[in-house]
């Protein structure tokens, strides 16, 4: 496989460890995203025996109405209270669905740039959701900043499916943004 990640006077080998890494960080956070959706649909607590534990469905919607008790901007405070908590029954199966399917896109590298901005794009509502509070700097955008790489990379090109997944589209939408 030609990479034009690597410049060209690399050795071929260069190439498919480039590949072999980007697959590692698309299919790490699908995973991420996967396990989360599992645990809401479940209640799936852990992936046992590693520490550490897994946000499910009712930890989710208490998550989020803790994080916006005190936001600055109201708007968006009274929308979260009024809107999505009120309606958490519909919001909270969204958010399972819209986890296992962006963990899934990026796990297979299916329509992984779709995965990868949705994925994002979710990471940066929790970041927005924080805003007022005194969390580590970084504490979101170690996730958000490589799912945007992994979509201007086109990831699912790297060891995914993304190349046979976008057959299943029109010819005029076989390419960057929806894939690889």
């Amino acid at each position: 496989m030609t990479n034009a990640l690597v410049m060209a006077d690399s050795p071929a080998w260069r190439g498919q460890l480039v590949s072999y890494g980007i697959a590692f960080l698309r299919v790490g956070f699908g995973l991420l995203f996967l396990t989360q959706g599992i645990s809401k649909a479940t209640g799936w607590d852990g992936i046992h025996p590693f520490p550490g534990f897994l946000i499910d469905y009712d930890g989710a919607k208490g998550i989020l109405a803790f994080d916006v008790q005190t936001h600055p901007v109201g708007i968006y405070k009274d929308f979260i209270d009024n809107v999505v908590l009120e309606h958490y029954t519909f919001f909270g199966v969204m958010l399972t669905i819209t986890e296992i399917s962006i963990g899934l896109m990026l796990v297979t590298g299916a329509f992984a740039n779709v995965g990868a901005l949705i994925g994002a794009m979710s990471v940066l509502h929790l970041n927005f959701a924080n805003w007022d509070r005194n969390i580590w700097a970084w504490e979101y955008a170690v996730e958000w900043i490589p799912l945007i790489a992994l979509v201007l990379i086109g990831s699912g090109r790297h060891l995914g499916l993304d190349e046979a997944s976008s057959k299943l589209l029109p010819p005029p939408l076989r390419r960057w943004p929806l894939t690889g």
